[in-house]
């Protein structure tokens, strides 16, 4: 992995860490505390709707006290006089008192009078049977043993819920003795919770508890009384609305009824779109940062890296590396690349002297030799026998292997410098082919092409394909064939096949690697120097192989180089 992506993948993981703990915080810890603002405020409104049902059980209980501490009342308990009926009991008076049902029952526990009324359609209505059957049986509701007691809260009944408030009957001086009892009730049925719902201006409901779904969630909770520590808790119904419950319990002390208080939640969504944005604002600054700061290491650091890396790999393809360095400033990278600048030309300068000083102490007793040879081998070359002469030719060839070493030394530490020429693939192999004698073993199958115009340094590029050419020879010394083809996709592409050897995957890795070389003769410069031929072109040479199946050389040629 290289520096840049290595960077790269560090300025993307580390922002992703940076939000991802930002948003994970921002929801453990900010909309977590709205969730808990939120159930507060259901909290608070069902508690509203609690005391709104106070309210209407108060005045109930208002009224049930004021007719019960009445003369009239203490008479009427006592002869059930006609007249009280008709200038009381009547439709107008339940209407106006709101009011679902009078009872009036005596000390005995005889009712004297009882009477419904449905407040929806302003007409009678029978009492509850299952009303008046609790009150024979139990006498909780209507057995008062002070004057000023009374009694308000809610009836389980099955249709629906009762509000009732109790009060005994005495004289309008609030004196005895209690001559029986007034219970005045109101139904909760749908218009009474719509007035409780208009009293805190949002939805709310009531159900019998024990067909609630909160049932299971009040089981734990105590209430010592209805106006006191009611269980109450908040929970979401769905996106738009959180809902407040509370536990209502009956007059006898039972739990009775669940409340549910709808509360909107505009506040929770304004407070998770203000943290979102939040969330988002600070994502997006910090992914600008992030890019900003990536573009300075980019252009600052990692750019001149690789401009530093790609003038190395350019090594001996010029004449000076420093004249493509290009770094300003005085900043470390720029020492480095003069530091580096400096080590090269020494270098490639030490290996330039070197290949003069052999070139020049070799080659001029190479040339006597080559000399002397030629002129034993012209003057004396019929006189000597068969093992002399091959001794004269032992002698020449050795002569021109040592040349061809001088000649890879000297090449591979100047420069290259193309002289650029209009061929044909075809032709190109054509030529390197007539240097090279084909041994008769060995079958030669040339399919390049000759239609493409490509522009190279003909020279040396024959020089390349000779090279490969006679690589491919050596590694077939039992005969084989040998494929030579050309192919156009926006470059062109020369394949050179062999059925030979092959090389090892441990010497495949090193095969343009320089002075290496598994033959016993040679330095090994040869495949380093078609590499750096091909690369100064603009092309690549690349190198597949299998033991004992052969080689495959590919070579990749732009077709017209750009000038470098």
């Amino acid at each position: 992995m290289n520096l840049r992506r290595k960077t790269m993948i560090a300025m993307t993981i580390t922002p992703t860490i940076i939000i991802t703990v930002m948003f994970v915080g921002a929801k453990l810890i900010l909309l977590d505390n709205f969730a808990e603002i939120e159930k507060q405020v259901a909290a608070t409104n069902v508690k509203r709707g609690l005391s709104a049902l106070a309210n209407m059980l108060s005045e109930l209980d208002n009224t049930a006290r004021d007719w019960a501490a009445w003369d009239d009342t203490y008479f009427f308990i006592q002869d059930a006089n006609e007249q009280y009926k008709e200038s009381n009991l009547v439709d107008e008076t339940f209407a106006n008192l709101e009011v679902n049902l009078m009872v009036f029952i005596n000390t005995k526990g005889q009712i004297i009078y009882s009477e419904a009324f449905n407040l929806s359609s302003s007409t009678k209505m029978p009492v509850p049977q299952e009303f008046l059957t609790l009150l024979s049986s139990n006498g909780f509701l209507w057995n008062h043993t002070s004057a000023e007691s009374g009694i308000t809260g809610i009836v389980h009944l099955t249709n629906v819920p009762l509000l009732i408030a109790s009060h005994p009957i005495v004289t309008s001086q609030h004196e005895g003795p209690i001559r029986g009892a007034l219970i005045i009730g109101r139904f909760l049925d749908s218009k009474a919770i719509e007035k409780l719902a208009d009293a805190v201006l949002l939805p709310l409901s009531i159900h019998y508890f024990n067909t609630s779904t909160a049932k299971i969630n009040f089981q734990s909770l105590y209430s010592t009384s209805f106006l006191g520590d009611v269980p109450v808790f908040a929970q979401p119904i769905n996106a738009d609305y959180m809902g407040g419950y509370a536990v209502i319990k009956d007059a006898y002390g039972n739990f009775a009824l669940t409340m549910r208080v709808d509360t909107p939640r505009d506040f929770y969504k304004h407070a998770s779109n203000s943290v979102i944005f939040f969330v988002a604002f600070l994502s997006g600054s910090i992914i600008s940062i992030v890019i900003i700061a990536t573009l300075l290491i980019e252009k600052g650091f990692l750019s001149r890296i690789e401009r530093l890396v790609a003038n190395i790999k350019q090594f001996g393809k010029n004449d000076e590396l420093s004249g493509h360095r290009s770094f300003d400033g005085k900043d470390e990278l720029s020492f480095l690349a003069d530091a580096i600048d400096n080590a090269m030309n020494e270098r490639i300068n030490a290996i330039r002297a070197l290949a003069a000083m052999v070139g020049h102490d070799l080659r001029n007793p190479l040339t006597g030799i080559s000399s002397a040879a030629q002129y034993l081998k012209r003057k004396y070359g019929h006189l000597m026998d068969a093992k002399g002469q091959e001794m004269l030719e032992v002698i020449e060839k050795d002569v021109q292997y040592s040349n061809k070493i001088i000649n890879d030394l000297f090449e591979y530490s100047t420069a290259i410098r193309l002289d650029l020429r209009e061929t044909t693939p075809k032709l190109l192999i054509a030529e390197a082919l007539s240097h090279i004698s084909i041994p008769q073993e060995i079958q030669l199958i040339d399919s390049t092409q000759d239609t493409l115009k490509i522009k190279v340094d003909v020279d040396k590029m024959k020089r390349v394909f000779i090279n490969l050419i006679r690589n491919a020879i050596d590694a077939m010394p039992n005969g084989g064939k040998l494929y030579i083809n050309s192919q156009v996709d926006g470059a062109v592409k020369f394949v050179f096949t062999d059925t030979g050897m092959g090389i090892s995957e441990e010497n495949l890795k090193r095969t343009f690697e320089p002075l290496f070389t598994t033959k016993a003769r040679g330095m090994g410069l040869g495949l380093s120097i078609c590499k750096r031929i091909v690369e100064a072109h603009g092309g690549t040479i690349s190198v597949e192989s299998e033991l004992n199946k052969g080689t495959t050389f590919t070579i990749t040629l732009p077709i017209e180089p750009k000038p470098g």
